[in-house]
């Protein structure tokens, strides 16, 4: 259990902390954005290319999916990412609130 200088010692810190987190999902979504970008630019050129060539839809896609695993990957990769990012600024956020609540009971009670 922290005593009270421990408390207040870190409240004064996780504001920085969840700056930090935000700035770090803005720049997950950011990383989103480049690789759908990326996967985007591969699909055209394939299309460009004459690579994807298939009689129908179901067809075209399948080969695009084939031929794009990797920059699909990115894009999940990316994702996962922020999403940690999020849980990290979430986790944050109710750590200070605790801790809001655990200083106002500490000194309701002194």
């Amino acid at each position: 259990m922290k005593n009270r200088q421990e408390i207040i010692t870190r409240l004064f810190s996780l504001p920085q902390e969840i700056k930090s987190a935000e700035t770090d999902i803005f720049s997950e979504q950011l990383g989103i954005t480049s690789a759908k970008d990326v996967l985007s630019a591969k699909e055209a050129d394939l299309y460009t290319e004459g690579v994807i060539d298939g009689k129908n839809s179901e067809i075209r896609t399948a080969q695009l999916r084939q031929l794009t695993i990797k920059e699909r990957n990115d894009v999940a990769k990316a994702e996962n990412d922020a999403n940690i990012a999020r849980i990290k600024l979430n986790s944050l956020h109710n750590e200070f609130k605790s801790l809001q609540t655990i200083a106002y009971l500490i000194e309701g009670v002194e």
